[in-house]
């Protein structure tokens, strides 16, 4: 009986996962490009705190591959950051459950900065260094993008966007 439940979370996760790189295949340019949010690591962030038995490092790790193989940057680049933001979200995961979806990407909005300086240092590290600090400006593009899609959620399943004590 619980074994279509659990087939059913994998489905989930997956196409969810897939989406998010699928939106980072769409032809982006200029400004969109700098503010784009980072779909994947937003996907597995969400899964790694609504699911932390099925999304964990080693997901985190094969995402953060695909991002480099996607985006073209040094081969573990984005999988060393995403393990990292990984780790952050399961460490602070039962405070972050807590909180409404203004008050969750609020406490999200510095691992997306860390994220970032972590991809910023290993792109210097490795490469060349970057010509100007347009790198983090994903980070507001990343909180609201999570503020949107946990807000949506949440309204989805009659919630409302305010916690009710």
């Amino acid at each position: 009986m619980s074994a279509p439940q659990s087939s059913g979370s994998w489905r989930r996760i997956l196409g969810s996962l897939t989406l998010a790189l699928l939106l980072e295949q769409l032809p982006w340019s200029g400004w969109a490009l700098v503010l784009r949010p980072d779909f994947l690591l937003i996907g597995v962030l969400f899964w790694a705190l609504h699911q932390p038995a099925r999304i964990s490092f080693g997901s985190a790790f094969l995402a953060g591959l695909l991002a480099d193989f996607q985006n073209g940057g040094v081969l573990g680049q984005h999988a060393m950051a995403y393990v990292v933001g990984v780790y952050l979200v399961l460490f602070l995961r039962l405070r972050l459950l807590q909180f409404d979806p203004l008050r969750q990407a609020a406490q999200l909005l510095p691992l997306f900065l860390l994220v970032q300086l972590l991809l910023l240092l290993i792109g210097w590290l490795a490469a060349h260094p970057p010509s100007d600090l347009s790198v983090m400006l994903p980070v507001a593009s990343n909180t609201v993008m999570w503020l949107a899609l946990v807000g949506v959620l949440r309204l989805w399943h009659g919630k409302g966007m305010q916690d009710r004590a």
